[in-house]
């Protein structure tokens, strides 16, 4: 299988999944083509309540997995509409995502792009923006990122990179439990965060 991101105006995601499997279909009739809109439940309080929300994991990009090398219809796929800005490059020039980049790609697809919130307790004297962490379970186990910013008994923010650019996910906290990292006993200052429960985000 393989795995690309393509880039669409934000909002305009499932519209562009449509017609980026109505377009390989043309191509290749016999092609399997699936794309990928992650969106993460997020646990938010307004109104003096809490309520569910579904947000974007990544807004304006969309995962691609397809049996086919789809780079050989990069120009016909980036023309398909507007709102279609074509695939994303890798620093090499190719098109097909490697490394962390294609291990995220597979855990979007093994949640079939859908990720329940992470179960973490804080430790607030511990937990700082700019700590290094990784996390270990879920389907986002084992990307390290640097924390940029904590709400108390809400969230963290998390900067992580993917595709060569930064990217913000914002994590729902409701347990924090924090594990020194091997690094962390030579005095690195890492550390771990462990999701409990739920598939993660």
């Amino acid at each position: 299988m393989n795995y690309y991101v393509l880039a669409c105006e934000t909002g305009r995601e499932e519209k562009n999944i449509r017609l980026l499997e109505r377009t390989v279909a043309g191509l290749v009739p016999s092609a399997y083509v699936k794309g990928y809109n992650p969106v993460r439940e997020s646990r938010e309080f307004s109104a003096k309540s809490w309520s569910m929300h579904l947000r974007p994991l990544i807004p304006g990009y969309v995962i691609v997995a397809s049996d086919q090398e789809l780079w050989r219809f990069a120009k016909e796929i980036q023309h398909m509409s507007d709102t279609c800005y074509g695939f994303l490059k890798n620093m090499d020039g190719s098109l097909e995502l490697q490394g962390a980049d294609l291990a995220f790609a597979r855990w979007v697809e093994e949640n079939d792009g859908y990720f329940t919130p992470s179960r973490v307790r804080i430790d607030e004297n511990a937990l700082l923006p700019q700590d290094k962490v990784i996390i270990v379970s879920g389907p986002l186990r084992n990307l390290e990122g640097t924390i940029t910013s904590v709400y108390k008994g809400v969230r963290v923010s998390v900067e992580v990179r993917f595709m060569n650019e930064l990217r913000r996910l914002t994590l729902p906290i409701e347990v924090v439990e924090r594990i020194p990292a091997v690094d962390e006993k030579k005095d690195s200052g890492r550390f771990v965060v462990r999701t409990l429960e739920g598939k993660g985000e």
